[in-house]
């Protein structure tokens, strides 16, 4: 997993992720990996609580190809097994890249953090002030789906 490790420290600053106020240590929760033509196409971590699954990290390295919506489709069928009744992430208010990708794939908004933002930067301060498109950020935007 050094691949992945490497890659969240370039994408995310970390392999440390904040979510809901609780730090993931990515390299250490289960996970599906995506190979294309040898070589790694992507990752999705995810965490299992109870009857929820959180979806803790996805990143698509080939865009375009199915790679992240298949990696969806892995993380779902593990919830279905493990008997959960929700898959939910976390995404910051700046990432619409990814409010768009998971909304086309059937993810409805859940809920809003505001200002959730604030207290994840106590536990991972390499979180940047500003995002993508020059957002400020600073929300914790909660999306769910049925397995």
């Amino acid at each position: 997993m050094a691949w992945a490790k490497q890659m969240w420290t370039e994408h995310w600053a970390s392999h440390f992720i904040v979510s809901r106020g609780v730090l993931h240590d990515a390299t250490q929760l289960p996970a599906f990996v995506a190979i294309q033509a040898d070589q790694y196409a992507g990752i999705a971590t995810y965490n299992i609580v109870g009857s929820s699954c959180e979806l803790v990290t996805l990143d698509s390295l080939i865009e375009g190809i199915g790679v992240g919506g298949g990696l969806i489709d892995a993380v779902r069928g593990a919830a279905r097994e493990a008997g959960c009744t929700r898959v939910w992430l976390i995404t910051s208010n700046d990432n619409t890249h990814a409010l768009r990708f998971y909304q086309k794939r059937g993810f409805r908004l859940a809920a809003l953090h505001v200002n959730a933002i604030a207290q994840s930067r106590k536990l991972k301060p390499e979180i940047p002030f500003i995002g993508d498109d020059g957002i400020p950020i600073r929300d914790e935007i909660e999306l769910e789906i049925d397995p």
